[in-house]
């Protein structure tokens, strides 16, 4: 069977039914133009004919536009990490409505000057403890809580140190004993600076210097995920600007 097409005032054809279809899916034809099928009086649009109501092509989707990153999903939308994933510091220090958003820890290689000390006084005291145990004196093995002290106490160190950024304020809290804390409000931070070495970049840690509009600065050395520490403050500045 063929078929006339009427398209802008001209009369086209005759096609052929896989034709018209054709030209349907390709967007030549439009499902509202009129078609007059062979042996017929009327025209009628090609979308009363059954063998064509489904032949047409569906316009290209427009890809979706992505939001710029700061719209995307901003940082102080983000959920608050949990009260008992914090330190007890930071937990003891948070105001009620204060919602901490990012935190890191002291990098493992803190602990290798810690290292480097416990293996030289174990290679002094062992020696001596022997000799001393040779000579009935069993007592000097109690010398080695030196280098169990010095280890035990660097971990300690890193484990109980707290370094968190909330929707208010930088905490950072170093040491358990000899304790060294921090506080600033991300209003109050001028810019945050990183430097890392060869081994902080390969490893992932570095030295995050945080300046003070009143030209006071804190530097923290062996922290983990520097980068990250930094671009979260400047994320919650740059939130809080935009609010």
């Amino acid at each position: 069977m063929e078929f006339m097409i009427r398209r802008d005032g001209r009369d086209l054809g005759p096609y052929s039914e896989a034709e018209v279809r054709s030209r349907l899916v390709a967007g030549t034809f439009a499902l509202s133009d009129p078609g007059l099928g062979e042996g017929a009086t009327e025209w009628a649009p090609l979308s009363a004919f059954p063998q064509f109501a489904t032949s047409y092509r569906q316009p290209p989707s427009a890809p979706p536009v992505p939001a710029p990153p700061n719209e995307a999903k901003p940082f102080l939308a983000r959920p608050a990490l949990p009260i008992q994933d914090l330190g007890s510091y930071t937990a003891a220090t948070l105001q009620p409505d204060e919602r901490p958003l990012h935190q890191t820890t002291i990098h493992w290689m803190a602990l290798s000057g810690s290292v480097i000390g416990a293996v030289l006084s174990l290679i002094v005291i062992v020696p001596m403890a022997m000799f001393a145990a040779w000579r009935d004196f069993y007592w000097a093995w109690l010398l080695l809580v030196i280098p169990a002290g010095i280890l035990l106490s660097a971990a300690v160190t890193v484990k109980t140190s707290e370094l968190v950024i909330t929707d208010r304020r930088v905490i950072i809290k170093v040491g358990f004993i000899q304790r060294h804390t921090f506080e600033m409000f991300i209003s109050k931070i001028e810019s945050v600076a990183v430097f890392q070495s060869v081994l902080g970049r390969l490893l992932n840690y570095g030295t995050v210097e945080i300046r003070g509009t009143g030209g006071s600065s804190e530097s923290f050395a062996t922290i983990a995920a520097p980068l990250l520490f930094r671009d979260a403050i400047q994320l919650v500045q740059s939130s809080s600007e935009g609010r």
